[in-house]
């Protein structure tokens, strides 16, 4: 066995060196602290609580350039995650995920072409969601997508297509996953219209039989007076956004509907967003229990749950540019309702690369 291991890296080895393959590592560090405090609305919505913890990617692979226009990565990775105030037993007790994927990116310089598949890092996914179809929280704490990742960027246009596999069917374990799609098209430096989409298959378990559809479709137009300026952004993004829904074992449909305005106003590292939406209930299911009596609720919903009529998001934040490796980001998000103030959050986020 020894043997067969030792010829099969001297093969290896042999294979990179006469395909010129390049090895490479990898590390990046991120902290995040996002304090929620909802007691306002006595947490109608969301809890109070804090989001809190540290995660060190370590990476490592082989780098193949088939030609000056196209590469080719094998990367493999774990991540380690500890939870603030929380004690390490174990070693599963941070180790959160095992990245495993390939990726190809194609660059001419006019256009590029990059694709993934396997288990793969979040950063791959470059299109703005509205949080109807993907809240911050997930965002944070879910790292990676176990699936496939397509993208087209030529000039004015950009588009993206995305399968992130959550579930396997099991006796208890729920079959999900769920499709993203993004697209942007700039008529003109400061107009853009296009599309974001979040198709997601809630299906069952032995214990659970059953199937939920739940898909989202955003349709905006965007408008930044600014775009000339890299330093600044002043932009009013105005989407409708469209849902289907459906329980497929109670036969039971909703298609909640509504719009979304976003406003940006940012100055080099400073910056304050208001996102004004007026919906029906986006989340109609979410109390609702499956057939072996587990409440659907975050399993089912990936977007906000203030998307329940009348909701307005004040955000102030501050993102200085503090090294080409750093990125830094403080903000401050105030939540309404048609209830009045629902509560707010204190996040800090830093981001390390090596």
């Amino acid at each position: 066995m020894k043997r067969l291991v030792l010829i099969l890296l001297l093969a290896l080895s042999s294979a990179c060196a006469l395909a010129q393959v390049k090895f490479f590592t990898g590390s990046g560090l991120g902290y995040v602290f996002d304090n929620h405090e909802f007691d306002p609305s006595h947490g109608t919505y969301i809890p109070s609580e804090t989001i809190h913890f540290v995660r060190v990617s370590n990476i490592f692979g082989w780098e193949f350039p088939q030609s000056d226009n196209l590469t080719h990565k094998l990367v493999f990775g774990v991540d380690l995650v500890k939870q603030m105030g929380t004690e390490i037993e174990a070693l599963k007790d941070v180790v959160a995920d095992i990245p495993i994927y390939y990726n190809a990116v194609s660059d001419n310089g006019r256009r590029t072409f990059t694709a993934a598949m396997g288990s793969f890092p979040r950063r791959f996914v470059k299109g703005k969601y509205s949080e109807a179809l993907m809240s911050e929280e997930t965002v944070e704490t879910d790292f990676n997508l176990d699936g496939m990742y397509l993208s087209w960027d030529k000039e004015s246009f950009f588009t993206e297509l995305a399968l992130d596999w959550m579930g396997k069917y099991g006796n208890t374990r729920k079959e999900r996953f769920q499709i993203l799609s993004y697209g942007s098209w700039n008529l003109a430096p400061a107009l853009s219209f296009g599309w974001a989409g979040s198709f997601y298959h809630y299906a069952g378990s032995v214990a659970a039989p059953g199937v939920v559809d739940n898909h989202h479709l955003q349709v905006f137009g965007k408008l930044d007076l600014a775009a000339d300026s890299a330093d600044s952004e002043l932009s009013l993004k105005l989407s409708a956004i469209g849902s289907y829904q459906k329980d497929r074992r109670r036969d039971d449909l909703r298609l909640p509907f509504g719009g979304e305005a976003e406003a940006t106003v940012r100055w080099k590292s400073l910056g304050l967003k208001n996102v004004t939406a007026y919906t029906k209930d986006m989340l109609p299911f979410y109390k609702d229990l499956d057939f072996a009596g587990n409440p659907y609720g975050d399993m089912l919903y990936r977007g906000s749950k203030f998307y329940k009529g009348f909701y307005d998001l004040a955000e102030l934040y501050w993102t200085p540019k503090i090294t080409k490796k750093l990125d830094l980001k403080v903000s401050f998000r105030f939540h309404f309702g048609a209830e009045g103030f629902l509560g707010s959050e204190q996040r800090v986020a830093l981001f390390f690369d090596i």
